[in-house]
């Protein structure tokens, strides 16, 4: 009987493992997607960008930082606690050169820390 329940202790133990694996691989395969309803953005008028992981489904509880900056070193939590697949950015650009978005979404998974980046331009008018 000894023996039995630590085959299976064992057992357990290599299943949690292989699961663990398998988010992990699952997760750092993530990749965000802007979607943009216009082509030009204007300054001072604020804009919904609708973003989306590669697939829709609920994940880990998620937070979105927008990285700015000179050298974008800054992060600023936008969004807390999300947990669906997509999420919408509310942008405003302030002048005709703020023209890039940079945001990260992070995620603890089992103790680890997992950052998935979003980087594009858009097209700001005057």
């Amino acid at each position: 009987m000894e023996n039995s329940v630590s085959e299976l202790t064992e057992l357990n133990s290599k299943l949690t493992d292989s699961i663990q694996k398998l988010q992990e691989k699952n997760i750092s395969s993530f990749y965000l997607i802007e979607n943009l309803d216009k082509s030009n953005f204007k300054v001072n008028e604020t804009s919904i960008i609708h973003f989306d992981f590669g697939y829709k489904n609920y994940v880990s509880n998620y937070n979105v930082y927008r990285l700015y900056g000179k050298n974008y070193e800054e992060r600023k939590l936008i969004l807390k606690n999300q947990r669906l697949s997509e999420f919408d950015f509310e942008f405003k650009p302030e002048n005709i050169d703020d023209d890039r978005i940079k945001l990260e979404v992070v995620m603890n998974i089992n103790g680890i820390e997992w950052v998935i980046p979003a980087d594009f331009q858009i097209n700001v008018i005057d």
